[in-house]
């Protein structure tokens, strides 16, 4: 049953055994009403004490998984399953949950920033966002990862403020504002979102015009945000559907200054 399986041997050892019972119950190579192997037989697989098995089991039972009958042995439980999928959800959106907060942060700050870097920026940083986004729009062209130039871009923003705190406390707080742009939540669709959205902060960044800036931005989160999490109920804003078709026409066209 655990085809070789070694606990690691941090942290709590029954945990470890907790666990992999609980991953061949989800993966179908335990099903109701199978009986697991004697603790002797466990503690020999998994290579841990006999009490670390007891451990485990003590857990599972608890959580109404396995059910030791006196004399007989243990055997998996008819609602195992759906325990486990139900633990299984309940992390998933649990995880929802932190994206979704993530993102309401974001939207505290960044239109914030962009209102601000509208009026703040040199035409140095102007040349370095379009230069961001050019590579960004050439990396999904190729298929790659651009996640990267999607933070340097929003770094670069904050840096052209003119607001060094702005800037210190994305920068600081850069590794939780990245699990919105962990692989998991990628697609072709989001990352074309973001390319076409950037452009629109940057041709009111050209303009200089903060409000434009401030409500691109917010259009960009917006956008994003959608595309993650694929939401039926949020529909697109039409202002924001010509906005991106003028933002993939402006992109073959971001005018460089000469160096």
């Amino acid at each position: 049953m655990t085809h070789g399986f070694k606990v690691e041997k941090t942290g709590h050892v029954y945990e470890g055994i907790r666990g992999h019972i609980q991953e061949l119950i989800r993966k179908g190579e335990l099903r109701a009403g199978d009986k697991l192997p004697p603790e002797r037989k466990l503690a020999e697989s998994f290579k841990v004490s006999r009490n670390s098995v007891r451990e485990a089991i003590r857990a599972l039972a608890e959580r109404a998984i396995v059910r030791s009958r006196r004399g007989d042995g243990t055997y998996v439980c008819a609602s195992a399953e759906s325990t486990v999928t139900d633990s299984l959800r309940q992390a998933v959106q649990g995880q929802r949950q932190r994206v979704e907060e993530i993102f309401e942060f974001r939207r505290l700050l960044e239109p914030q920033i962009a209102f601000l870097a509208a009026r703040n920026r040199s035409r140095k940083e102007m040349d370095r966002l379009k230069i961001l986004v050019v590579d960004q729009e050439r990396r999904i062209m190729a298929g790659k990862d651009d996640s990267d130039l999607d933070a340097a871009f929003h770094l670069l923003l904050a840096g052209a403020t003119g607001n060094s705190v702005l800037r210190e406390v994305v920068k600081t707080l850069s590794h939780i504002l990245g699990e919105t742009r962990s692989e998991a939540l990628q697609s072709q669709e989001r990352r074309q979102a973001s390319v076409r959205t950037h452009v629109l902060i940057i041709d009111a960044l050209e303009r200089e015009d903060g409000d434009g800036a401030r409500k691109a931005m917010q259009r960009h989160l917006a956008e994003i945000e959608r595309t993650v999490f694929h939401s039926e109920s949020q529909k697109e804003d039409p202002t924001l559907a010509r906005g991106n078709s003028a933002g993939r026409d402006s992109l073959r066209s971001l005018p460089l200054r000469e160096r």
